[in-house]
């Protein structure tokens, strides 16, 4: 089993963690994830993903074993972004690069698109959207460029917050990320931890879509693996003066905080996904994202059990997560329904 030595009694923390599963089905490691440890979310992949029908089995299942662990509704999310990111392929809706949109796009188009993602993706029964991307990208040679909407930071609020309604009009929870904006940076998070390089303590580029998107009720936040010198010697997904500081009392965020994946280099060049989930936790995250090590999932847990803080530390959180799944919608998809928009594919 996973748990290698873990207690099979069930441990507090599991709310706190969305994971990945290996495959197309539940096996025994998404069983584990949900039954187990009770875990709050669910990220698909392409490895999780074939056919609309098979996606509707999939969640279905997950959400039977979590009512039958008597469990709220998962957050089941994916990455169905745009352009180079979008885990779901035909016969859904194809979407254009974020740069593209901004172009050539308008916000009432974007919406109306987003509205549409959402709609087919509340079919095969995911509640939630890793999207849309809030960085404002100043130049060609940053990692986030085709996936940012733009180099004007009113252009790139515009957007956003035409995609968060229409995300929220069709069913899907949006997910603004990456807090406090990886645009003006030239490294990938994925491969070491990045810099911030335009200098200004105020972040004003980068913040204005978020103050714009949590004006527009934008109800998650997915932060960066980003270290900003003028805040703190921590990236800031374990900042708490990233999290607590700006995005809380600054921006009056009141939703919850998801972190990027604890598995990115931005993050394992300092220290393990486990220690890094507490420090997060600790610095005003939710919600904790780990997509492929599963035994990290339960080093993770274990590192909280053993940590002893203090419950008052985390109840804040749990709060939000227990708000944000009971307010889910059921899962009231039929398959037929599913078969009748995509066809027999």
């Amino acid at each position: 089993m996973i748990r290698s030595g873990v207690d099979r009694q069930t441990p507090p923390f599991g709310q706190f963690l969305m994971v990945g599963i290996p495959g197309p089905g539940v096996d025994a490691v998404a069983r584990e994830m949900v039954q187990d440890l009770k875990v709050g979310g669910i990220i698909l992949f392409s490895r999780n993903l074939e056919t609309p029908q098979q996606i509707w089995h999939l969640t279905h299942d997950l959400q039977r074993l979590a009512r039958e662990a008597g469990q709220p509704p998962l957050l089941i999310s994916t990455d169905q972004e745009g352009g180079t990111v979008q885990r779901l392929q035909a016969p859904f809706t194809p979407i254009p690069a974020a740069r593209k949109l901004g172009a050539t796009a308008t916000p009432k188009e974007v919406e109306a698109l987003a509205r549409r993602v959402a709609q087919e993706l509340t079919l095969v029964g995911i509640n939630m959207n890793l999207a849309p991307v809030l960085d404002v990208s100043l130049e060609p040679r940053c990692p986030l460029w085709d996936r940012s909407y733009s180099q004007d930071p009113r252009r790139v609020a515009r957007f956003s917050r035409a995609a968060i309604k229409g995300y929220l009009g069709g069913g899907v929870l949006p997910v603004a990320k990456h807090f406090p904006g990886l645009g003006d940076t030239l490294a990938d998070s994925h491969l070491g931890l990045t810099v911030a390089q335009s200098g200004d303590p105020f972040r004003k580029k980068d913040l204005l879509p978020y103050r714009e998107a949590v004006a527009a009720g934008v109800p998650a936040v997915m932060t960066a693996h980003l270290l900003v010198p003028q805040w703190d010697d921590l990236p800031a997904t374990l900042s708490a003066v990233a999290l607590r500081g700006w995005l809380r009392q600054r921006l009056g965020f009141k939703g919850v905080i998801i972190t990027d994946d604890l598995e990115m280099k931005g993050i394992t060049n300092l220290q393990p996904p486990a220690q890094a989930g507490r420090e997060a936790l600790l610095a005003g995250a939710d919600l904790l994202l780990i997509c492929n090590n599963w035994q990290a999932v339960w080093d993770t847990v274990r590192v909280l059990e053993e940590a002893g803080d203090p419950a008052d530390q985390f109840r804040e959180s749990a709060t939000r997560l227990e708000r944000l799944r009971q307010a889910l919608p059921p899962q009231q998809t039929g398959l037929e329904e599913v078969k009748e928009y995509f066809g027999f594919y």
